[in-house]
């Protein structure tokens, strides 16, 4: 019998006892801003504070063994990879939640797996956990811009994101750091999904528009009659 989502959680909660303690304050504070974010989308919060435990499991790790649990784990190694083994923590987590936590919420994975660049295509929960990541209170105190996303993400999680996009963007041309094909390839995506009108109504003509508002006036009218 698979175990539940609040059993999965005290699971990974205990694997955290070997994890430095600034890691796992980082990792409650995320879980946090994740619980305040779910109800906002209709993401069911033991979902949410699963992924956000599950986010940060190998992110202490040192470069070298996270290049040795991603072959161990069959996560791909990318030529990225080897310059920031980093970049693994998140899809090696993914994995092994699945294999020894016995995780088999595909969106949750996703945003364990997607938290550190994003995707161009992301379920809600990822969208929440990558957000959720970036603006825990102790980023917000070191870079005043997450502030900003923070507040955004609570009426429009997309924009938020491709706020978020922009603002690493400038931050690697400024200091000149690498940029990653994968997160340039989802800020791309969401630039274009943000200058598209995406399952909504045609807009009406100006005419329309016109004669609309003329009826509606109409109607007041005869109401104050």
């Amino acid at each position: 019998m698979q175990p539940s989502i609040l059993a999965q959680i005290e699971s990974i909660k205990a694997e955290y006892a070997t994890r430095p303690d600034g890691l796992v304050r980082h990792v409650e504070r995320v879980v946090d801003e994740a619980l305040a974010l779910a109800p906002d989308y209709d993401v069911d919060p033991d979902r949410a504070a699963l992924a956000a435990w599950g986010h940060d499991l190998f992110r202490a790790h040192k470069p070298g063994e996270l290049l040795q649990l991603a072959r161990e784990t069959g996560v791909p190694i990318e030529d990225e990879d080897v310059i920031e083994p980093v970049l693994l923590h998140g899809p090696i987590a993914a994995v092994v939640l699945r294999e020894r936590f016995a995780v088999h919420d595909e969106d949750a994975l996703a945003a364990v797996r997607d938290h550190t660049l994003g995707l161009e295509q992301m379920p809600i929960i990822a969208k929440i956990i990558l957000i959720a990541d970036k603006v825990e209170p102790r980023k917000r105190q070191r870079t005043p811009a997450m502030k900003a996303i923070r507040k955004l993400a609570r009426r429009d999680l997309d924009t938020a994101l491709l706020c978020w996009a922009d603002w690493k963007w400038v931050e690697e041309r400024e200091h000149a750091w690498h940029s990653s094909p994968q997160h340039w390839a989802a800020r791309t995506e969401w630039v274009r999904q943000h200058h598209i009108d995406v399952a909504l109504p045609r807009r009406v003509n100006g005419k329309a528009f016109e004669r609309a508002a003329a009826t509606t006036e109409l109607h007041a009218k005869k109401e104050r009659a």
